[in-house]
């Protein structure tokens, strides 16, 4: 009999273990599954249209993933703990968040902040357009100043760009890693740009919903203090490629 309930014992214990194994596991990927992969190669960058987006030309970038989505104020609250936002909205995208907040978010959630080049790659994506729809506006793609009723909206509503990412434009304006330095595009390297070492403001990308069409331009770079907080300012993350498999 007490051979029985060891071996009972055994089995259970090895049962509980492995389920408890793959829970680890799923908790694990489950951060990463929104994520999506941007593919090494170059990418059109900047335009002719203003002084700091001047030259444009081609970049490489290594491979990376990016989120599919703006985090969101749940995602944002159940890891810091906090939701700083105006616009109150489990889905909503957090607003309100400097650049401070975003960075530790992102560093916590095992991320990062994207570059300011991994940011346009990931939002162009193939196009040579204005807009990373084409050279029109179009209400499907985006929320801006003349469809939002002058609010954030949930993350997802809009139709995603090539690569499958929402809310690239309009919604949020999104911190990148990057400090802003207007003449940084006619110094960089062609390949795998890094941040200009040091500055005052920090770069911010895509448009917000405060913003008329024309501030939705894939190529448009806007800055501020990295400790300013507004109501269209939020973020989404970025992770090296060699660090674990994504879905």
């Amino acid at each position: 009999m007490s051979k029985i309930f060891f071996l009972f014992f055994l089995v259970y214990c090895f049962s509980f273990s492995r389920v408890a194994l793959q829970t680890s596991s799923a908790l694990e990927k489950s951060s990463f599954t929104k994520m999506v992969l941007v593919p090494a190669g170059p990418y059109l960058s900047g335009s002719d249209k203003f002084v700091d987006e001047r030259p444009s030309g081609n970049i490489y970038l290594d491979a990376f993933f990016i989120d599919r989505f703006e985090v969101t104020q749940k995602e944002f609250k159940k890891v810091m703990n906090v939701n700083p936002s105006e616009f109150r909205g489990e889905n909503l995208p957090v607003d309100r968040v400097d650049w401070y907040q975003a960075r530790d978010y992102c560093n916590k959630s095992g991320k990062r902040l994207p570059t300011e080049a991994e940011w346009e790659k990931s939002a162009r994506y193939g196009s040579e357009s204005q807009y990373y729809w084409g050279e029109e506006a179009d209400d499907s793609y985006a929320w801006h100043w003349d469809n939002s009723d002058r609010k954030t909206h949930p993350v997802g509503e809009k139709k995603p760009n090539k690569l499958g990412l929402y809310d690239i434009a309009g919604n949020v304006w999104e911190w990148t890693a990057d400090w802003y330095d207007q003449n940084y595009y006619q110094n960089r390297s062609s390949r795998n740009p890094k941040s200009p070492f040091n500055g005052k403001h920090r770069v911010l990308r895509g448009g917000s919903f405060m913003d008329k069409v024309d501030g939705l331009r894939v190529t448009r770079r806007n800055w501020d203090l990295p400790s300013a907080k507004f109501k269209n300012f939020g973020f989404r993350c970025a992770r090296n490629q060699n660090i674990t498999s994504i879905d």
